[in-house]
């Protein structure tokens, strides 16, 4: 749900007021869940450069992967509630996560402080392109003749692409043999390129420079479009596959539970401001992003509505 245009503006307004506290006054880290190179890294990097600039101080990129983004996750979650430490949120890690593993250390995004969300992705899957495949419609005729032996690498068990792939081969009549890479969709994709797996699912961000080169052939995307195919993917939808549900990724900037609301309004504008930025949506765009900027609340509300979603696929 995008913010209209007029309380857009009037957070711009406020983006360069500094908190009663005098925030920020020092450095700022922004801990990102994934590798580096993976989409939310991608992400990150772009924005926390704006951040900075805005605010003045350094913002500092700290990747902490594993775990399908929940040990970066959880090092916000446990990080002093004073705005210097924030980070890269996902839906993953904490609308799908809570579900799946009762350890973790929070149940829900209720849990956290949410500056704003950022927009979505859809899955994609690619393949080797030295591989056999020249079609999404040969790659599921073939795992539907060998079921469980084409193998597809997600970025993390039990993360969105995991959970499209689930779903669509429920929609399918197809079963693959799904790999989690820890390290996120960084390590899936090297995976494809050394021909460990068949094939990979991840944004089509973290697989544009291979497609580029012929090193990966891509082959579909999962999302709801009239369009034949998006940068060479096929596009696949409920049409082809009656019954087929759309998983997508989403994004944000989340900080642990307890932070001051003057310093929320600080980084809450600088938010707003970047995601009005013409370049940096651009760039998002670019890389495949449906642009959707979101406040504070509504970012909570979004995350909310997703694990409410997210558990009913899982049947939680």
């Amino acid at each position: 749900m995008a913010l209209s245009t007029a309380v857009t503006l009037s957070f711009i307004l406020v983006a360069p007021a500094a908190a009663q506290s005098g925030y920020p006054n020092r450095d700022i880290t922004f801990v990102v869940p994934y590798s580096p190179g993976a989409v939310g890294d991608i992400l990150a990097r772009k924005y926390t450069a704006l951040l900075g600039e805005l605010l003045k101080v350094t913002v500092v990129v700290n990747n902490v992967p594993g775990g399908s983004g929940t040990i970066g996750t959880v090092e916000i979650f446990g990080a002093e509630p004073d705005g210097y430490t924030i980070g890269y949120g996902h839906n993953s890690p904490l609308a799908v996560q809570p579900h799946n593993n009762p350890g973790l250390p929070y149940t829900n995004a209720e849990e956290f402080t949410t500056i704003g969300g950022v927009g979505h992705q859809s899955g994609t899957v690619s393949v080797n392109g030295a591989s056999q495949w020249k079609t999404f419609s040969e790659f599921v005729e073939s795992a539907k003749a060998d079921p469980g032996g084409i193998s597809i690498a997600v970025g993390g068990a039990g993360n969105v692409k995991d959970l499209q792939l689930q779903q669509f081969q429920q929609a399918a009549g197809v079963e693959f043999n799904i790999v989690p890479f820890a390290g996120g969709g960084a390590e899936a994709v090297v995976a494809v390129m050394g021909q460990i797996v068949d094939g990979v699912s991840v944004a089509s961000t973290s697989v544009r420079g291979q497609i580029q080169s012929g090193d990966l052939r891509p082959l579909a995307m999962f999302v709801d479009l009239e369009a034949d195919e998006v940068d060479g993917f096929e596009v696949i939808t409920h049409r082809e596959y009656p019954g087929m549900l759309y998983l997508q990724d989403s994004s944000g900037v989340i900080g642990p539970k307890g932070i001051p609301e003057d310093v929320v309004a600080v980084l809450e504008a600088a938010h707003l401001e970047i995601m009005s930025n013409p370049e940096f949506i651009a760039k998002l765009e670019a890389d495949g992003y449906v642009v959707d900027p979101t406040n504070s609340k509504e970012y909570l509300a979004q995350l909310v509505s997703d694990y409410s979603n997210f558990g009913q696929i899982l049947g939680k």
